[in-house]
């Protein structure tokens, strides 16, 4: 295996690469085989930190890994804290948080680094995310408003256009308001300017608030459409639990940047529309065939609930 990582006296790597782990060693192999098999034309340094995995990760990664640094945590600390305890381990001119179920190539991290070495006002850039088949991920957008987000929580903004509010398909280099951190390569020193990752994000919303304080530092986004990642996606968390950790992650990004009226406006909002939904659904239990669906959409709409209720 080709080991791109450069001596402890060497000058800092082009980039490293910070990946989170739990429980998820089908996708993590092929993922680092990609990586240390690319042939980058850029040196890197790779941390992977282990949220309390017992699937075996942590044995594959020393059998087959060995220049991975492993940061082994006792229990999941969440995402935003484990990639910070990445970010501080390496070395990287620019830092790469990268999602363990991803295949990257070579070409297109070599053009993120080029693109941010070539543009030092950059904060941040990123690329097209493609599912296994070859179709095309949503992969950015701009900062959402209270409309769009009535429009996702309804799916009326499905009406509009699939993966509404994301554009799926554009192919031209420009900036962007945020870019999800399945695969985002930042500019290390733009880290050492905002601050890291907001811990009080647990998962879901902390690229978003990176991003949003990168924008407002003047350090824009770029999204590069012929840099390509594979993306296989959604396979760590359910459904139905990913949207209470979904609408946490947008009521704590509101309050931190949005203000209070907003904040307000916004868990009323979506705690109305549990409430409808909430009652859809207890319809829905009634009938045998759809019981098991609406008990999960019952429960899942009750945190939701409780959520926009509690959360400070």
């Amino acid at each position: 295996m080709h080991n791109p990582i450069p001596s402890i006296d060497a000058p800092a790597p082009d980039f490293s690469v910070v990946m989170v782990c739990i429980n998820n060693k089908k996708y993590l192999e092929p993922c680092l085989h990609s990586l240390f098999d690319a042939g980058f034309k850029h040196c890197f340094d790779v941390a992977l930190i282990d949220n309390g995995s017992t699937d075996g990760s942590q044995a594959l990664v020393r059998e087959k890994f060995p220049a991975v640094q492993l940061i082994q945590n006792e229990t999941n600390v969440g995402l935003s804290r484990a990639c910070n305890q990445g970010i501080h381990a390496t070395r990287g001119r620019h830092v790469l948080l990268l999602n363990d179920d991803t295949i990257v190539n070579a070409a297109s991290l070599d053009a993120l680094v080029d693109f941010l070495d070539a543009h030092p006002h950059a904060g941040a850039a990123g690329g097209r995310l493609l599912n296994p088949d070859g179709t095309i991920q949503s992969c950015y957008n701009h900062f959402s408003t209270l409309w769009e987000e009535f429009l996702i929580a309804t799916q009326l903004g499905e009406l509009f256009r699939p993966g509404y509010p994301a554009v799926m398909n554009d192919v031209e280099l420009k900036q962007v308001g945020w870019i999800t951190s399945a695969c985002l390569m930042v500019r290390r020193a733009a880290f050492d300017q905002i601050g890291l990752l907001d811990e009080e994000f647990f998962i879901y919303g902390d690229e978003a608030d990176l991003q949003y304080r990168l924008k407002q530092a003047g350090l824009p986004v770029y999204y590069l459409p012929t840099a390509t990642t594979i993306h296989y996606g959604g396979r760590s968390m359910n459904r139905w639990r990913r949207r209470k950790m979904v609408y946490r992650g947008k009521m704590l990004f509101y309050k931190k940047n949005y203000g209070a009226l907003k904040t307000g406006i916004l868990r009323v909002m979506l705690g109305a529309l549990g409430v409808l939904k909430l009652n859809a659904w207890g319809i829905a239990f009634l009938v045998p065939r759809w019981r098991d669906r609406a008990w999960k959409e019952i429960s899942s709409n009750l945190d939701v609930i409780h959520l926009c209720w509690k959360l400070a």
